[in-house]
């Protein structure tokens, strides 16, 4: 399957000196690391060639537009990398509705389901409403104005990505 990541020129680099490209931890700012950890579990669960070992590398199943801002810092020098990485070493999810597991917000698909539960609800069921940021036909049924769902925002993470499954390298500066 042909998918798209954004690096720093400097990871690429070092992605081909290396061969590969693996998620680090020290990219991760501290407030994250516990959401990364459930995306983590979740590849362990749902990616069959995964071990569990490695933070996600974060791709996209359209090429990003390199004149968006906030690709990357302004200023600094990137690449938009295609791949083709095969589909079973990929788990898909929502990317606005990844921020509800990046906040700790409990996921709902109508505003008057939040409020009925946002009294009342546990961290069990806020960390169990997470699993719905990959489950596309929910998200298409929520509340249009309460929770957006965009098929064009759909990113995916994989444990590694290699030099072998790169097809194209397009570098830019990021605005």
């Amino acid at each position: 399957m042909i998918v798209y990541t954004v690096k720093p020129l400097h990871i690429y680099r070092k992605m081909r000196d290396d061969g590969f490209y693996k998620g680090n931890e020290k990219y991760v700012w501290p407030e994250f690391k516990s959401s990364y950890a459930w995306m983590m579990g979740q590849m362990k669960e749902r990616l069959p060639n995964y071990d569990g070992s490695t933070y996600p590398v974060w791709l996209w199943h359209k090429r990003p537009d390199q004149n968006r801002p906030g690709m990357l810092p302004k200023g600094q020098k990137g690449v938009i990398i295609a791949l083709d990485i095969p589909e079973e070493d990929i788990l898909w999810s929502c990317f606005d509705s990844w921020h509800y597991v990046l906040n700790k917000w409990l996921l709902t698909q109508t505003e008057e389901e939040y409020n009925q539960l946002e009294e009342v609800y546990s961290e069990e069921e806020m960390i169990s409403s997470w699993s719905n940021i990959f489950d596309f036909d929910w998200l298409k049924n929520s509340e249009e104005d309460w929770l957006r769902f965009d098929p064009d925002w759909i990113q995916g993470v994989t444990p590694r990505i290699e030099m072998k499954n790169v097809i194209k390298v397009n570098r830019f500066i990021a605005k």
